[in-house]
């Protein structure tokens, strides 16, 4: 009688991506405060619209407030740091979960809400 043996590998399994993180500009609060730091965002932020990790989730005549990401936590960390080091005010800036819905400022809910919703999706929904 014979057997067979069989070996088992362990092979392990791609890992899990990192959570990603954004970092929240507040550009209505950066513009208010009339500092240089205004005109260094206007000018650096044009890279990340162009590369298309900028996103507005507000826009109003004195400002928006923008996204940028999605990043690894510590990037984004990175990112924020990089920011006040160049004159943001800390206040303008903040690192927060990415969401393909992109959620106001403020929001803590994990999926979209009826206030983070744009109008026109929550009429075609209904």
């Amino acid at each position: 009688m014979t057997t067979t043996m069989q070996l088992a590998l362990d092979i392990p399994g791609k890992p899990p991506a990192p959570e990603p993180w954004g970092v929240v500009v507040d550009e209505v609060l950066l513009n208010s405060l009339g500092t240089a730091a205004s005109n260094w965002w206007a000018i650096n932020s044009g890279p990340f619209h162009l590369n298309g990790k900028l996103r507005h989730l507000v826009v109003l005549p004195v400002g928006a407030i923008t996204e940028i990401g999605p990043f690894t936590q510590d990037d984004a960390e990175f990112a924020r740091d990089h920011l006040v080091e160049n004159g943001i005010h800390p206040r303008a800036v903040k690192v927060r979960r990415w969401t393909e819905q992109p959620h106001m400022p403020g929001c803590r809910k994990a999926k979209p809400c009826r206030l983070c919703t744009p109008p026109e999706a929550q009429q075609s929904a209904a």
